[in-house]
């Protein structure tokens, strides 16, 4: 819901800083804003404003698992998901299925699943609303790759290899700072766990969109 006339001693965060103070994406914050999660201001302008202390309640409220302590592992960042999303993608005979503007929404939607995928991963516990936020993405994920005239083998290879990408990119950060310990293992079975959640959010749409 829109808040009210914000006071001039509030302080007030555009939406790509509100977003990167969530740690999302600002698409994502800009969808649970006009879908009333968040509590939030537009200027006559039409601009979203966002009120710090209500985005750190907002925060607190995501917090259903703890955070892990992830300093033994180097962080995969966004940016990083951004160049490994779509690695060796090119050469396959079902990439050149997707036209440009499917190619550019698709390249950002993974920047934005792996700022959820990682939101949802460095939690010991919890944190259903990334897991659902990863299944909304893959539903349009499943049905863009329908429409572009993929097959359900080409859509699950297609995926298949954006999740090797993000998994040996894993691995290889895990290595670079030292032996693989519990943590380590945690975070690689929820990551999976949101992985496999999104492959069959992925197949289940693009069944649905065929029939």
């Amino acid at each position: 819901m829109a808040s009210h006339q914000p006071r001039s001693e509030d302080n007030w965060l555009e939406l790509s800083d509100a977003a990167d103070l969530l740690g999302i994406h600002y698409t994502t914050l800009r969808r649970w804003a006009d879908d009333g999660k968040v509590p939030h201001y537009r200027t006559p302008g039409g601009r979203r404003r966002f009120k710090q202390s209500e985005l750190a309640v907002f925060l607190q409220s995501l917090h259903e698992g703890d955070i892990a302590d992830t300093r033994s592992v180097v962080p995969l960042t966004p940016s990083v998901g951004a160049r490994i999303a779509h690695a060796g993608t090119a050469g396959e005979p079902w990439y050149g299925k997707f036209d440009e503007t499917q190619r550019v929404s698709l390249r950002d939607e993974g920047r934005q699943m792996m700022a959820v995928l990682m939101q949802y991963a460095t939690r010991t516990n919890g944190g259903e609303v990334f897991m659902q936020e990863g299944r909304r993405m893959a539903v349009n994920y499943g049905q863009v790759c329908r429409q572009a005239g993929l097959s359900l083998v080409e859509t699950a290879k297609a995926f298949v290899r954006v999740r090797r990408s993000i998994m040996d990119s894993v691995y290889e950060a895990g290595s670079l700072a030292g032996s693989p310990d519990t943590e380590t293992w945690r975070l690689y079975d929820r990551m999976n766990t949101f992985l496999d959640s999104m492959l069959l959010a992925t197949l289940e749409a693009f069944d649905e969109s065929g029939s």
